[in-house]
């Protein structure tokens, strides 16, 4: 299991309060991975990924990796978008950990893929 920091109604209440162009309204852990906790966030149109870095990610190395993922989306890369804050920061604090929200790309587990039962 990957959900290593648990979430509750009052903690996406205060991820609704960072975020104003989005309003979360449900939540699910995602029990794949090893080294970070991932949800599922959902508003009423769209889905996101919250992910709460723990222990082992370097701090120092996060802002460089949103700016990237955020720059390759705007030149129309197909990879997760990090969203900014309403004080237009793609980190913030939760649960006293490091944290980020981003969009939510469609795919297949590779578990589940065709490819694997040919490899």
């Amino acid at each position: 299991m990957a959900v290593y920091t648990n979430i509750n109604k009052k903690d996406l209440s205060v991820i609704n309060s960072k975020f104003k162009t989005h309003k979360f309204i449900n939540y699910k852990g995602i029990k794949q991975g090893i080294e970070n906790t991932n949800y599922l966030l959902k508003s009423k149109n769209e889905k996101f990924i919250l992910t709460i870095f723990e222990k082992r990610v370097s701090k120092k190395e996060i802002p460089f990796f949103m700016k990237l993922m955020d720059q390759l989306n705007n030149l129309n890369f197909n990879c997760p978008k990090p969203l900014r804050n309403s004080k237009g920061n793609y980190i913030f604090k939760l649960k006293n950990k490091t944290a980020c929200i981003v969009s939510f790309l469609k795919g297949k587990d590779k578990k589940n893929s065709k490819l694997k039962k040919l490899l």
